[in-house]
């Protein structure tokens, strides 16, 4: 019985470090980024989630949990490597800065039990909370990702009225509220410190001012971890007043409409006779002035 225990105690160190090994060779001590079938397939049939898409596929480390849609997921992520939920859960033993994204209940539970790091992705709008929805936040405190294209403003449920109260302007296209930046999706107002900025600034917090009612429409986060958003004043979208103002410029040609085709359509229609502005494009001065 000795001899048994010794040999089962030295299978197991020699696995262990099999699998080890076989991690490091793997990741390479990079933050390894693990993503279900589902939310994969998902944000695929959605590229207005550019941002998170953009992620995900020119990232070096990608592996989707899952092989039914194998593929149809190579067709656009040709870099994707493919595993088991098996082999997930064995790499997210040993290893540590393992970044997720699940839209499997299973999954997130198992990665919070774990306090693996994870970004949920939401398919069902209905499955989230109005809280969840304007903060993108889970009850566990994780990232939650949009995953909805098309999304129809006229339902009242995408609509959140806010305390226009706590709304602190801090430029002519970024607010914030309640702990939280949101940036608002379809333009980019000058900076502060180009000409217009600060009345850009200005006029959006009268517009918030003199509004009777403030709500907003959610998207998802940006590359500096903002909320993008929509501002609605007494039920029109801000960035209309912006355009038309001539201050700011639409980006939902290059970044597209973040789900919200109809507000972006009449941001590009209302864009074509803004004429010159009087301001160069942000994004430049931005690049000009780092």
């Amino acid at each position: 019985m000795r001899n048994f225990n010794k040999k089962n105690a030295f299978l197991i160190i020699i696995l262990f470090i099999f699998l080890f090994t076989l991690s490091n060779f793997l990741f390479n001590d990079k933050e390894a980024l693990f993503i279900d079938e589902a939310s994969i397939t998902a944000f695929i049939k959605n590229s207005n989630t550019q941002i998170i898409y953009d992620y995900i596929k020119f990232r070096e480390d990608v592996f989707v949990i899952g092989y039914d849609n194998k593929d149809y997921i190579k067709n656009i992520f040709p870099s994707a490597k493919f595993i088991s939920e098996f082999r997930f859960r064995i790499y997210s033993r040993l290893r540590e800065n393992i970044l997720c994204f699940f839209s499997d209940d299973s999954l997130i539970e198992y990665a919070y039990k774990n306090k693996i790091g994870y970004y949920k992705v939401v398919l069902d709008i209905n499955s989230i909370s109005k809280n969840e929805y304007v903060t993108l936040r889970d009850s566990n405190n994780s990232k939650i990702f949009l995953s909805i294209t098309n999304i129809n403003t006229n339902t009242n449920y995408y609509k959140y009225d806010i305390d226009k109260d706590y709304i602190k302007v801090l430029d002519g296209d970024t607010i914030a509220y309640n702990n939280n930046i949101y940036r608002f999706i379809g333009i980019d107002a000058p900076e502060l410190e180009q000409v217009y900025g600060k009345e850009a600034k200005d006029y959006v917090s009268n517009l918030i001012e003199k509004s009777e009612k403030v709500s907003m429409l959610v998207s998802s986060f940006d590359i500096f971890d903002r909320i993008l958003c929509h501002i609605l004043i007494d039920d029109m979208p801000l960035a209309y007043y912006m355009i038309e103002e001539k201050l700011a410029k639409e980006t939902v040609l290059k970044y597209g409409d973040n789900g919200f085709s109809e507000i972006g359509s009449n941001i590009v229609y209302l864009s074509k006779f803004q004429g010159r502005r009087k301001f160069i494009d942000p994004a430049r001065y931005r690049r000009e002035n780092r």
